[in-house]
């Protein structure tokens, strides 16, 4: 039986020593000796690449959890994985089996092997109108049973070792993002918002406790217009996400496939000092990361030194700095600030550095990186990345 978890021991980042098992170095540590300012040294940081969001035959999607974390090392070339399959199963009680979650978490053990990859045994708290009585890909059914009064959309849980059992969207003590925010905290556990919406469930997965922002770290982030098998969808995900910033919540940027088809691919970069589970969640935990759509495009983005997913006070105005690496043409490098584009190039190359210092800065802001490419993935979507905000506050 796993056993429960302590609550961190602190909320201080742990920092970043030069990564023993290779990753890609941070741009800006390697070829600018700026200033470095706090924890961790972005200079000894690399860059990891995983998949936060992905289904197996455990819950809607096809495959085995070995199939699962195997095409993630082997095929994908992933660093590290996460898998998240619904929190609810097949009849009642109409939640995952305990026995399904007790094996999530010894494959995730068993594929985990420092510097080389890192699995995550995670789930997704499914809180919505109504569920099927049974799942699966070969189980279909129109059976359906109603969900909670109130529902909240969707969320990955995940713990960086083992729990004994779900928090699940169908059981009252863990019913609302504040309850299950507050549980996972005791354990130890992060949770991301998932495919955010500008839809009224798309938009209450937000309403919970500002407190509880610590534990609920990231959201994943979609472009606003997606295109699909020829149709355009607004989905708002940015839009949705600046909002809440706007209102002064604080989130950093993760993405994941959802894949069903148990094909993970490289949606999530943290930047760690190694590749280990505990560095992998540490990133996480202090919004390390940044998201991207189709491609691997490599980003460094500090304000003053800091880095991504860092809120401080400074004297003056920010300075705010970004490499990028694309792997296409870059057709745009934005700096959003409060939700609107401060300052934007068009490259029109495969890298590009960017300096700028907001003048008209007044005392307190968030800014973000925005990075979209030329190429086209096979429905028309143009890549895109985007860094975790940073927030400052003026000290004068």
């Amino acid at each position: 039986m796993h056993k429960h978890l302590s609550p961190p021991p602190s909320s201080t980042p742990a920092p970043c020593r030069p990564g023993r098992f290779g990753g890609t170095p941070l741009l800006l540590g390697t070829l600018w000796a700026l200033p470095l300012v706090g924890a961790p040294a972005p200079d000894q940081c690399h860059v990891y690449w995983g998949d936060v969001h992905g289904h197996t035959r455990l819950s809607d999607g096809k495959g085995t959890l070995d199939d699962y974390f195997t095409y993630a090392r082997d095929v994908a070339k992933l660093d590290f994985v996460i898998v998240s399959d619904h929190d609810f199963g097949n009849g009642e009680p109409w939640w995952m089996p305990r026995e399904n979650w007790t094996r999530t978490q010894a494959k995730a053990d068993e594929y985990t092997t420092d510097g080389r990859f890192v699995a995550l045994a995670g789930y997704e708290w499914t809180s919505q109108p109504k569920y099927w009585t049974e799942v699966g890909p070969d189980t279909p059914s129109e059976r359906l049973f109603p969900g909670p009064p109130k529902h909240y959309n969707h969320k990955n849980v995940y713990f960086p070792a083992g729990v004994d059992h779900l928090l699940c969207a169908k059981d009252p003590a863990y019913m609302s993002p504040n309850l299950l925010a507050q549980a996972v905290a005791k354990l130890g556990g992060l949770i991301h918002n998932n495919h955010p919406d500008s839809t009224p469930e798309g938009e209450d997965q937000f309403a919970y406790d500002p407190a509880y922002s610590t534990v609920i770290a990231n959201t994943e982030l979609l472009p606003d217009t997606l295109q699909y098998q020829g149709k355009t969808h607004q989905v708002n995900g940015e839009q949705t996400v600046r909002g809440f910033l706007n209102r002064g919540g604080r989130t950093g940027f993760v993405a994941g496939t959802d894949s069903h088809e148990g094909k993970p691919a490289a949606r999530t970069a943290v930047l760690a000092p190694e590749l280990t589970r505990a560095a992998v969640f540490d990133a996480l935990r202090h919004r390390r990361n940044y998201a991207v759509t189709n491609a691997r495009i490599l980003l460094d983005f500090r304000l003053n030194g800091h880095l991504l997913g860092e809120e401080f006070e400074i004297e003056g105005k920010p300075r705010l700095v970004a490499e990028v690496r694309g792997t296409d043409m870059l057709d745009e490098v934005a700096l959003i600030r409060d939700g609107v584009i401060l300052y934007s190039i068009s490259p029109k190359a495969r890298s590009t550095r960017l300096e700028y210092v907001d003048q008209s800065f007044e005392g307190t802001s968030y800014y973000y990186l925005r990075v979209i490419q030329a190429d086209k993935d096979e429905h028309g979507n143009r890549s895109h990345a985007w860094s975790s905000p940073i927030w400052v506050k003026s000290a004068e």
